[in-house]
């Protein structure tokens, strides 16, 4: 989490540089408001009020006081709408909410800067937030994959809108990782079909998981499964296509997905 901190200040520093005639932001009062000189009440913001209030929003988030900042963001956002550094304001509150671990909040936040200012520099910044919001989320192998899936799917979005980014190279080594875990779940609901006999319904995810994900920590795993599969069809155990399991027994993992993201249908069962 510190390092999304430290990416959000940077683009602080661009925000700021590129606002010409905003004038220098002072932390002095903010420091002064801190060691009870004054009260957020008490606090004469004068005639650079946004300019101030973004300086104390920032000192906060440097401070780890992310829910004070949030708060500050949000006035600032919200009592100037059109000062130039409401635009900030909405960016930082997405920073501030997501190192609260609030991240339900946070991609909100992201998801309005990246609809309201779709051509502002910080855009490829905004949407890799989107994708670390859905990726702090995600959960292990055998739970829910639908933050994983959205992982994947709005870092693929980050990659292919801005290839050249650098948060684009960031959200690659991310979306590895989400893909591993998908690798894992499928491997898990493969063996979990294995064990109780549904064999076809097995080997469909073994073999999906080859197809898909063929460079995940898995690979080996599955394929000493399909080769048991196999061994247990040449002795005669086992006939192809043929489940031993109960017929009554329903699987519970109904929802198709496409890792390519394409929308095809064709992937395999999540």
């Amino acid at each position: 989490m510190r390092i999304v901190n430290t990416l959000g200040a940077v683009v602080l520093v661009m925000a700021l540089g590129s606002m010409s005639g905003c004038g220098q932001i002072s932390l002095g009062t903010t420091v002064n408001k801190w060691l009870g000189l004054q009260s957020d009440t008490e606090l004469d913001l004068g005639s650079d009020a946004p300019s101030s209030l973004a300086g104390q929003a920032q000192a906060r988030m440097e401070a780890d006081d992310y829910k004070g900042a949030a708060t500050l963001w949000q006035q600032l956002k919200d009592q100037y709408p059109y000062s130039r550094f409401a635009v900030l304001a909405e960016l930082k509150l997405g920073d501030a909410l997501y190192l609260q671990e609030k991240y339900v909040e946070a991609l909100a936040a992201y998801e309005d800067f990246e609809r309201l200012h779709p051509d502002n520099e910080a855009v490829p910044y905004s949407i890799y937030q989107q994708g670390m919001c859905h990726y702090m989320r995600m959960q292990g192998i055998d739970r829910d994959q639908t933050p994983t899936i959205q992982t994947i799917q709005t870092l693929a979005r980050l990659v292919e809108m801005y290839p050249s980014s650098q948060y684009a190279a960031m959200g690659q080594a991310r979306i590895a990782e989400a893909q591993n875990n998908l690798a894992g779940h499928e491997f898990y609901v493969g063996e979990f079909y294995y064990k109780r006999q549904d064999y076809e319904a097995a080997i469909n995810r073994f073999m999906g998981l080859l197809q898909y994900y063929p460079d995940s920590g898995y690979h080996q795993r599955a394929l000493n499964y399909i080769a048991d599969y196999k061994q247990l069809v040449a002795d005669g155990k086992v006939t192809p296509g043929e489940n031993q399991r109960d017929d009554m027994f329903d699987s519970p993992f109904l929802q198709d997905f496409d890792p390519s993201g394409t929308g095809s249908g064709n992937g395999p069962m999540i």
